[in-house]
Protein backbone atom coordinates (compact mmCIF):
# COMPACT_ATOMS: atom_id res chain seq x y z
CA UNK A 1 0.00 0.00 0.00
CA UNK A 2 2.91 2.10 0.74
CA UNK A 3 4.68 1.58 -2.21
CA UNK A 4 1.66 2.12 -4.62
CA UNK A 5 1.21 5.76 -2.41
CA UNK A 6 4.74 6.53 -3.16
CA UNK A 7 4.45 5.47 -7.22
CA UNK A 8 0.78 7.72 -7.23
CA UNK A 9 3.25 10.48 -5.34
CA UNK A 10 6.05 10.11 -7.54
CA UNK A 11 3.76 10.37 -10.82
CA UNK A 12 1.66 13.08 -9.40
CA UNK A 13 5.13 15.23 -9.06
CA UNK A 14 6.24 14.49 -12.62
CA UNK A 15 2.99 15.26 -13.95
CA UNK A 16 3.24 18.95 -11.97
CA UNK A 17 6.62 19.19 -13.12
CA UNK A 18 5.39 18.95 -17.14
CA UNK A 19 2.34 21.15 -16.85
CA UNK A 20 4.77 23.72 -14.95
CA UNK A 21 7.51 23.32 -17.89
CA UNK A 22 4.55 23.76 -20.75
CA UNK A 23 2.85 26.97 -18.59
CA UNK A 24 6.45 28.65 -18.57
CA UNK A 25 7.04 27.79 -21.92
CA UNK A 26 3.25 29.24 -23.17
CA UNK A 27 3.94 32.47 -21.10
CA UNK A 28 7.17 32.94 -23.25
CA UNK A 29 5.32 32.88 -26.74
CA UNK A 30 2.95 34.74 -25.41
CA UNK A 31 5.46 37.70 -24.19
CA UNK A 32 7.80 37.00 -27.45
CA UNK A 33 4.25 37.57 -29.25
CA UNK A 34 3.68 40.58 -27.38
CA UNK A 35 6.79 42.13 -27.64
CA UNK A 36 6.53 41.76 -31.86
CA UNK A 37 3.50 44.04 -31.61
CA UNK A 38 5.19 46.36 -29.55
CA UNK A 39 8.05 46.38 -31.54
CA UNK A 40 5.79 46.39 -34.70
CA UNK A 41 3.16 49.22 -33.41
CA UNK A 42 6.19 51.39 -31.71
CA UNK A 43 4.83 51.17 -28.42
CA UNK A 44 1.51 49.60 -26.69
CA UNK A 45 -1.08 49.83 -28.65
CA UNK A 46 -1.95 46.62 -29.66
CA UNK A 47 -4.68 44.98 -28.69
CA UNK A 48 -4.74 41.38 -26.47
CA UNK A 49 -6.64 39.91 -29.78
CA UNK A 50 -3.96 40.34 -32.07
CA UNK A 51 -1.39 38.80 -29.39
CA UNK A 52 -3.69 35.48 -28.92
CA UNK A 53 -4.18 35.75 -32.73
CA UNK A 54 -0.69 35.38 -33.12
CA UNK A 55 0.14 32.49 -30.04
CA UNK A 56 -2.89 30.36 -32.24
CA UNK A 57 -4.52 30.27 -28.53
CA UNK A 58 -8.18 32.28 -27.29
CA UNK A 59 -8.48 35.35 -25.66
CA UNK A 60 -9.76 33.19 -22.85
CA UNK A 61 -7.26 31.01 -22.70
CA UNK A 62 -4.57 33.99 -22.58
CA UNK A 63 -6.06 35.47 -19.68
CA UNK A 64 -5.40 32.44 -17.69
CA UNK A 65 -1.56 33.49 -17.76
CA UNK A 66 -1.94 37.25 -17.65
CA UNK A 67 -4.80 39.07 -16.12
CA UNK A 68 -4.72 41.86 -18.73
CA UNK A 69 -2.72 43.78 -20.91
CA UNK A 70 -1.25 45.80 -18.59
CA UNK A 71 0.23 42.67 -16.94
CA UNK A 72 1.54 41.12 -19.80
CA UNK A 73 3.19 44.64 -20.74
CA UNK A 74 4.46 45.04 -17.02
CA UNK A 75 6.25 41.42 -17.28
CA UNK A 76 7.85 42.30 -20.10
CA UNK A 77 9.14 45.34 -19.32
CA UNK A 78 10.04 43.35 -15.55
CA UNK A 79 11.85 40.87 -17.22
CA UNK A 80 13.88 43.14 -18.94
CA UNK A 81 14.77 45.56 -16.47
CA UNK A 82 16.15 42.20 -14.76
CA UNK A 83 18.15 41.18 -16.79
CA UNK A 84 19.91 44.95 -17.86
CA UNK A 85 20.61 45.27 -14.01
CA UNK A 86 22.43 41.55 -13.81
CA UNK A 87 23.90 42.35 -16.55
CA UNK A 88 25.10 45.61 -15.05
CA UNK A 89 26.17 44.23 -11.86
CA UNK A 90 28.19 41.48 -13.58
CA UNK A 91 30.05 44.16 -15.76
CA UNK A 92 31.50 45.59 -12.30
CA UNK A 93 31.76 42.69 -10.27
CA UNK A 94 34.40 41.80 -13.19
CA UNK A 95 36.04 45.16 -14.13
CA UNK A 96 39.74 45.35 -13.21
CA UNK A 97 39.74 49.36 -12.87
CA UNK A 98 36.65 51.98 -12.28
CA UNK A 99 37.62 52.96 -16.05
CA UNK A 100 36.81 49.63 -16.68
CA UNK A 101 33.52 49.40 -14.96
CA UNK A 102 31.71 52.15 -15.87
CA UNK A 103 32.78 51.28 -19.91
CA UNK A 104 31.12 47.66 -19.05
CA UNK A 105 28.32 49.15 -17.06
CA UNK A 106 27.07 51.83 -20.20
CA UNK A 107 27.58 48.96 -22.48
CA UNK A 108 25.68 46.85 -20.79
CA UNK A 109 23.17 49.63 -20.77
CA UNK A 110 23.89 50.75 -24.62
CA UNK A 111 22.58 47.14 -25.46
CA UNK A 112 19.75 46.70 -23.09
CA UNK A 113 18.19 50.14 -24.86
CA UNK A 114 18.98 49.75 -28.61
CA UNK A 115 16.83 51.87 -31.12
CA UNK A 116 13.66 49.78 -31.59
CA UNK A 117 13.93 47.74 -28.41
CA UNK A 118 11.22 47.05 -25.95
CA UNK A 119 12.66 49.22 -23.21
CA UNK A 120 13.34 51.89 -25.50
CA UNK A 121 10.13 52.21 -26.06
CA UNK A 122 8.84 52.17 -22.77
CA UNK A 123 11.69 54.77 -21.98
CA UNK A 124 11.09 57.00 -24.71
CA UNK A 125 7.72 57.18 -25.15
CA UNK A 126 6.07 56.19 -21.76
CA UNK A 127 3.35 53.54 -21.04
CA UNK A 128 0.49 55.80 -21.22
CA UNK A 129 -2.13 53.30 -22.46
CA UNK A 130 -1.96 50.50 -20.13
CA UNK A 131 -3.84 50.01 -17.06
CA UNK A 132 -0.83 49.12 -15.17
CA UNK A 133 1.50 51.36 -13.24
CA UNK A 134 4.72 50.39 -15.43
CA UNK A 135 6.97 53.18 -15.35
CA UNK A 136 7.50 52.97 -11.18
CA UNK A 137 8.83 49.49 -11.69
CA UNK A 138 11.49 50.58 -14.73
CA UNK A 139 11.93 53.77 -12.27
CA UNK A 140 12.93 51.54 -9.38
CA UNK A 141 15.65 49.27 -11.49
CA UNK A 142 16.73 52.76 -12.81
CA UNK A 143 17.57 53.81 -9.62
CA UNK A 144 19.17 50.57 -9.21
CA UNK A 145 21.36 51.35 -12.30
CA UNK A 146 22.48 54.99 -11.39
CA UNK A 147 23.17 53.98 -8.18
CA UNK A 148 25.96 51.30 -9.06
CA UNK A 149 27.21 54.11 -11.19
CA UNK A 150 27.35 56.74 -9.24
CA UNK A 151 29.50 54.38 -6.90
CA UNK A 152 31.58 53.65 -9.87
CA UNK A 153 31.98 57.24 -10.57
CA UNK A 154 33.30 57.81 -6.59
CA UNK A 155 35.51 54.82 -6.98
CA UNK A 156 37.17 56.89 -10.33
CA UNK A 157 37.83 59.77 -7.77
CA UNK A 158 40.04 57.66 -5.73
CA UNK A 159 41.94 56.59 -9.37
CA UNK A 160 42.57 59.88 -10.63
CA UNK A 161 40.45 60.21 -13.53
CA UNK A 162 37.20 61.78 -12.13
CA UNK A 163 37.30 65.64 -10.44
CA UNK A 164 36.89 65.44 -6.49
CA UNK A 165 34.10 67.75 -6.25
CA UNK A 166 32.34 66.48 -9.68
CA UNK A 167 28.50 65.58 -8.91
CA UNK A 168 28.49 61.56 -9.19
CA UNK A 169 24.70 61.31 -8.92
CA UNK A 170 24.02 63.53 -11.28
CA UNK A 171 26.88 62.61 -13.91
CA UNK A 172 25.00 59.02 -13.54
CA UNK A 173 21.86 60.55 -13.96
CA UNK A 174 23.06 62.14 -17.28
CA UNK A 175 24.77 59.30 -18.65
CA UNK A 176 21.73 57.07 -18.15
CA UNK A 177 19.40 59.44 -19.21
CA UNK A 178 21.22 59.60 -22.73
CA UNK A 179 20.63 56.31 -23.78
CA UNK A 180 17.12 56.16 -22.45
CA UNK A 181 16.39 58.54 -25.09
CA UNK A 182 18.99 56.72 -28.09
CA UNK A 183 15.45 56.60 -30.27
CA UNK A 184 15.81 60.19 -30.66
CA UNK A 185 19.58 60.70 -31.47
CA UNK A 186 19.17 58.93 -34.83
CA UNK A 187 21.68 57.65 -37.25
CA UNK A 188 24.57 57.71 -34.49
CA UNK A 189 22.56 54.81 -32.44
CA UNK A 190 21.40 53.48 -36.08
CA UNK A 191 21.44 49.32 -35.07
CA UNK A 192 23.35 48.88 -38.59
CA UNK A 193 26.39 51.08 -37.20
CA UNK A 194 28.78 50.44 -34.46
CA UNK A 195 26.64 50.68 -30.99
CA UNK A 196 30.20 51.22 -29.46
CA UNK A 197 30.59 55.11 -31.09
CA UNK A 198 27.56 56.21 -28.87
CA UNK A 199 29.03 54.79 -25.80
CA UNK A 200 32.42 56.35 -26.45
CA UNK A 201 30.93 59.55 -27.53
CA UNK A 202 28.79 59.53 -24.48
CA UNK A 203 31.34 58.76 -22.15
CA UNK A 204 33.75 61.46 -24.17
CA UNK A 205 31.43 64.31 -23.55
CA UNK A 206 31.17 63.34 -19.71
CA UNK A 207 34.89 63.00 -19.14
CA UNK A 208 36.39 65.94 -21.68
CA UNK A 209 33.17 68.08 -21.91
CA UNK A 210 32.32 70.09 -24.72
CA UNK A 211 33.77 73.26 -23.96
CA UNK A 212 37.00 74.93 -26.01
CA UNK A 213 40.10 74.45 -24.19
CA UNK A 214 41.01 77.40 -21.25
CA UNK A 215 36.96 78.36 -21.77
CA UNK A 216 35.64 76.12 -18.73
Amino acid sequence: MKKQVEKRDAAGAVGAQARTRKSAATRERIMAAATELMLEHGGTGFQIGEVSERCGMSKGSLYYYFADKGALVQAIFDRSMDGLVADVEAAVAHAPSASASILGLVEAVARAVRPGSALTLALAHGIWDVEHEVLPHIKEHLDRIIAVLEAQLERAKGEGIVRPGANSHLVAVAIIGAFAITEYAGEVVDENDDPEAFVHGVLDVVFHGIGADGQH
